[in-house]
């Protein structure tokens, strides 16, 4: 399901339902009181990711939020902001869910929905839920947002020996609050933590093998590093690096910033025979840009088949006359007057 609110497309896997139905347990209870957890949890989610996501607009960036198993992210190409506004974009997902935690607590002190029991569970359970969310993800351990925040503070000051003791935080943390989860009953909460204290304990490994320097993590911390300083040549040869990685993740992010590169300097060609390596599922913000390229070097097949989906991430009048062009030269004149309607719906309205 993907669907754009606030100019941020949003992606919501199908994984993410499975795990809202076994949370709320929907299968062996099938009640209204399931069905409002399930709308809050989604509702809270999206509210502390549209934190991130708006701030990170406000700083210049084209952020996506992806809600998947375990929860949600917002994405956004970070190489150009510094520590200040990393630090003010993650701070601003447990802030934006504190709003629902006041304005949830205000309506059940006013009582303005009083006999309506279904609305003050919906308010109780939104309250309830996002405090505990809210102290949960404060706390120093990566990748909640404690843990990010702890670490761009570091990492600022220390470089890469604030990032290492980041991680030195966030496992002494889990040693404590997960036995303390488990104790107090928060079976969910307490597994999650002893995962992320894992990965925590695997990036902390990267670090102190002989080969750290060469590993996808810190070629893109170095890269990111270098767009900032402006080293741009460098932070080419460090893409390239990531372009032959077998970390999916790491590769795919450092195709799209790599393909951005290559736009600029005019190196069209370079550009769309790079992102035609990337797995589309996998791109994110450079899936319209894809798609402009394949249109240009005669690829409209690629562009008739994603059609839907680049106008869902850009729906401009650019995207909407690019798809009834590709059907056009595909031989499909009702989808290309159908496209053709769409973009000039934009010349009509403006």
């Amino acid at each position: 399901m993907n669907f754009r609110f606030l100019n941020v497309p949003v992606y919501i896997n199908p994984t993410f339902w499975i795990f809202l139905v076994f949370f709320t347990d929907l299968l062996t209870d099938p009640s209204m009181r399931g069905i409002i957890v399930g709308v809050v949890v989604l509702l809270s989610l999206l509210v502390h990711e549209y934190g991130h996501a708006l701030t990170a607009m406000y700083f210049g960036a084209r952020p996506s939020i992806t809600l998947e198993a375990f929860g949600g992210r917002a994405e956004y190409m970070n190489a150009r902001m510094g520590f200040k506004e990393q630090f003010l974009i993650t701070l601003n997902g447990p802030l934006f869910e504190s709003l629902l935690i006041f304005l949830s607590y205000y309506l059940l002190q006013t009582h303005v929905f009083e006999g309506l029991p279904y609305v003050e569970y919906f308010l109780y359970v939104m309250m309830r839920l996002n405090i505990l969310w809210c102290l949960l993800n404060l706390i120093p351990i990566a990748p909640l947002d404690g843990g990010m925040l702890l670490r761009y503070a570091l990492e600022s000051k220390f470089g890469e020996n604030g990032v290492k003791a980041s991680h030195l935080v966030s496992l002494a943390c889990v040693a404590v609050a997960a036995p303390y989860l488990f104790y107090q009953g928060f079976f969910f909460f307490g597994a999650l933590l002893l995962i992320f204290g894992f990965r925590n304990y695997q990036e902390l490994k990267r670090f102190q093998a002989p080969s750290s320097a060469e590993n996808p993590f810190s070629l893109y911390v170095h890269a990111c590093e270098a767009i900032r300083e402006q080293e741009i040549e460098k932070a080419k040869a460090l893409l390239k690096k990531l372009v032959k990685s077998k970390n999916v993740q790491y590769k795919h992010l450092a195709i799209e910033a790599l393909a951005k590169f290559y736009v600029q300097d005019n190196e069209r060609k370079k550009a769309y025979d790079l992102l035609l390596k990337a797995d589309f599922t996998s791109l994110k913000e450079t899936k319209p840009l894809l798609c402009k390229l394949a249109f240009e070097f005669g690829n409209y097949s690629l562009v008739a088949n994603h059609a839907l989906e680049i106008y869902a991430i850009e729906s401009t009048h650019e995207i909407a006359l690019l798809n009834s062009k590709a059907f056009g030269h595909l031989g499909h004149p009702t989808l290309e007057e159908g496209w053709l309607k769409t973009a000039s719906g934009f010349i009509s309205h403006s």
